[in-house]
């Protein structure tokens, strides 16, 4: 688990400086990018608390670990399990004032079922959410940690093989969510920032779908987490 963070935060800072060598190789090239950059700077310089860069638009990419799930109910034979799974995600925000900001995240994370689970395979585990965000007063110029709140829906999908006839068959499990999260945005530049946090959700993996019908499933409520790094740009 360690080991796998460990990656995910290198890609994370690999990631963004490339995005910064990037971003000074295109100011080089022209006189008025350059002035506009150095105005830029120095406001940033001047920035006395972290919350004031993130109003307006925000793009981000995300890698993210994904502890696996655990299914019940009266429709599954004892209990569906998957693995821990890694995964990446694409997050779009908008800053309304210095404290509040709506968000709309999706992504996917890839879980191999437990043993002897049925069906078997390799799952995707995606989240598709449209929430809200709280920067929390820290009085720092470059770093402001917040909370988060959102509802959406998660899906489980894969390719599976019957157990008894051994055919292949699309198969997933789907349903609503509501979410809870927290992280910290550590601000590099005026228009970059590292981004990390964790996102608690619950729901209920209720409708199922295969390639032949869909159909409401009696399934107990689950929970799901995830570990975010990831890069924001500002443009």
């Amino acid at each position: 688990m360690e080991r796998m963070i460990g990656r995910i935060a290198a890609a994370a800072v690999v990631l963004a400086a490339t995005t910064t060598g990037l971003a000074r190789g295109a100011s080089a090239q022209s006189s008025r990018g350059s002035h506009a950059s150095s105005a830029s700077s120095g406001r940033f310089d001047k920035t006395t608390d972290a919350r004031e860069l993130t109003t307006g638009l925000t793009l981000g990419v995300y890698s993210l670990a994904a502890p696996g799930v655990s299914i019940t109910g009266a429709d599954v034979d004892g209990t569906f399990d998957t693995k821990l799974g890694e995964g990446a995600g694409l997050m779009a925000a908008y800053g309304f004032n210095r404290t509040f900001s709506g968000f709309v995240s999706l992504d996917l994370a890839k879980q191999e079922t437990g043993a002897e689970v049925e069906p078997a395979g390799s799952f995707g585990l995606a989240h598709f959410e449209i929430g809200a965000r709280m920067n929390l007063p820290m009085n720092n110029p470059r770093t402001t940690p917040y909370l988060s709140a959102s509802i959406g829906h998660r899906a489980l999908a894969a390719q599976v093989t019957d157990e008894n006839t051994g055919e292949k068959f699309p198969f997933s499990m789907s349903g609503q969510m509501y979410a809870v999260g927290g992280g910290v945005q550590h601000f590099m530049s005026p228009h970059l920032a590292l981004d990390a946090g964790v996102e608690y959700a619950t729901g209920s993996f209720s409708r199922f779908k295969d390639d032949r019908s869909e159909w409401d499933a009696q399934i107990n409520s689950s929970t799901s987490l995830r570990l975010r790094v990831g890069v924001n740009w500002r443009p």
